[in-house]
C-alpha cells in the first residue's frame, strides 16, 4: 500500500532510466553489508515453503521465481535480490564488446497498460568489464543464489554476420564460468538485427553450431521473441534438438506489437519493445505450444505479463518450470516477489498439488 500510494507515484515523476539506475546503485549498496541485507530480508519476508521447491535444468531453486534479464544488466544487485525474495537472477544481457546502446530517452512507462517501452539497444559495458566485476563478486562470496547470464552480440555499427557471432561466442566463453546457466538472447527487439538469430533459420543454425564447438558445460536456454509464428517456434525447437546442452527456452522477450495498448500517442511513436501486461497473451500462447510439442525434451521459463498470482499460476499450468519478472516488480514494488510466491503456494495447496512440479503443464492437453 505504501509503495502503491506514495513511492510509485513519486518515482514515476522522474525519468524512468534515471530511476532504474538509482535503484541499481541503491540495491548494490544494500547488498554490501550484512546488516542491510538482514533488514531487507526482515521487511520483505522471503518465502520458503516446501511446496514451492523445484529445480531448473538440475539447478535447485527455493521456488520458481527469478529476476529477468534487463533489470540488472551488470550483476550488481544479486546479493540484495535474494533478500527481496527471488530464488535466482538472470544478469544481462552482456555483449562481447562494450555497447553504448541507443540514444536516450530509451525507457518509457505506460501506466495505463502496466507496461514499459524498452529501447536500451543492448547497452553493456562488455565482457571484459563483466569478468573483472564477477571475479571480485565471487571471491567475496556475494552471489549466494543461482545466477544465469544472458549474452548477445554487441549492438555496434558494422558488427554483423560472422563477426557478430564471434562477439557472442567471446561473451559466452568468458562468462560461462561465472554462471549456473547461460541464456542466448536471440531476440532483442530494439536493435537493427536483434531478431535475426531466431527469424533466420540459417543464422540460428550457425549460432548453435558455433556454440557447440565451445563445448558448453553449463545448461543453456534460448530466449525467443513472442512475434515469431507458432510454426517458426516449433521449427526452432526441432533445429535445436541435437544440441543436448540446450536445456530449454525462455518465453518470451519483448514484443513489437502495440495493437491493444491504451496509453495514447507515446505507445504509437516511441521505438522499442513492449513489456508487461500487454505481453501476457502472446507469451502464454507461445508457452503452451512449446510445452505441448517439447516437454519431453525441454524445460521452459515463463516470462511476460505476470502481474498477479493467477498469472503466475497460469504460466506454470501452461508448462513453465520457472518464472521471471521485471515490469511487475517496478509496478508492484519490493514486497511483490514474496506476495506472489505466498499466493502461489496457497493456490497449489488449494488444488491438491504436493509440489509445484506437479502443476507444470497441467492445463496442456
Amino acid at each position: 500500500m505504501f509503495y502503491d500510494k506514495i513511492l510509485r507515484p513519486l518515482f514515476f515523476k522522474f525519468d524512468a532510466e534515471d530511476v532504474h539506475h538509482f535503484f541499481n546503485r541503491f540495491g548494490e549498496g544494500l547488498g554490501r553489508y550484512a546488516l542491510t541485507r538482514a533488514l531487507t530480508r526482515l521487511a520483505c519476508r522471503p518465502v520458503d515453503d516446501p511446496i514451492l521447491r523445484t529445480s531448473l535444468a538440475g539447478i535447485q531453486l527455493k521456488h520458481p521465481l527469478g529476476v529477468g534479464a534487463g533489470f540488472d544488466k551488470e550483476g550488481r544487485v544479486v546479493p540484495i535480490m535474494q533478500e527481496v525474495g527471488f530464488a535466482y537472477e538472470e544478469i544481462g544481457t552482456i555483449t562481447g564488446r562494450p555497447s553504448p546502446g541507443n540514444p536516450r530517452p530509451r525507457l518509457w512507462r505506460l501506466p495505463e497498460d502496466r507496461a514499459l517501452i524498452v529501447n536500451y539497444g543492448l547497452v553493456s559495458t562488455g565482457t571484459e568489464a563483466a569478468v573483472n566485476r564477477f571475479t571480485s563478486y565471487r571471491s567475496r562470496g556475494r552471489w549466494t543464489m543461482p545466477v544465469g547470464i544472458s549474452v548477445a552480440k554487441a549492438n555496434v555499427p558494422n558488427l554483423s554476420g560472422e563477426d557478430g557471432l564471434k562477439d557472442l561466442f567471446n561473451a559466452y566463453q568468458r562468462l560461462e564460468p561465472f554462471a549456473d546457466y547461460m541464456t542466448i538472447n536471440t531476440s532483442c527487439p530494439n536493435t537493427a538485427d536483434g531478431h535475426q538469430y531466431c527469424q533466420d533459420p540459417g543464422m540460428y543454425r550457425e549460432c548453435l553450431a558455433g556454440l557447440d564447438v565451445l563445448n558448453p558445460n553449463k545448461p543453456v536456454f534460448i530466449k525467443l521473441s513472442p512475434d515469431i509464428s507458432t510454426g517458426r517456434l516449433l521449427e526452432i525447437m526441432a533445429e535445436t534438438d541435437r544440441f543436448s546442452w540446450v536445456k530449454g527456452f525462455i518465453l518470451c522477450n519483448l514484443t513489437h506489437d502495440r495493437s491493444s495498448l491504451q496509453s495514447g500517442n507515446l505507445s504509437k511513436t516511441s521505438a522499442g519493445g513492449v513489456s508487461g501486461a500487454h505481453l501476457r497473451e502472446l507469451s502464454d500462447r507461445s508457452l503452451e505450444a512449446a510445452y505441448k510439442n517439447g516437454h519431453h525434451r525441454y524445460e521452459f521459463i515463463g516470462m511476460g505479463g505476470i502481474d498477479s498470482v493467477e498469472h503466475a499460476y497460469r504460466k506454470i499450468r501452461l508448462g513453465a518450470t520457472a518464472l521471471q519478472i521485471v515490469t511487475s516488480l517496478i509496478y508492484n514494488g519490493p514486497l511483490w516477489p514474496s506476495q506472489l510466491m505466498r499466493g502461489l503456494a496457497d493456490r497449489l495447496k488449494q488444488d491438491g498439488f504436493k509440489n509445484v512440479k506437479q502443476a507444470v503443464g497441467a492445463d496442456v492437453k
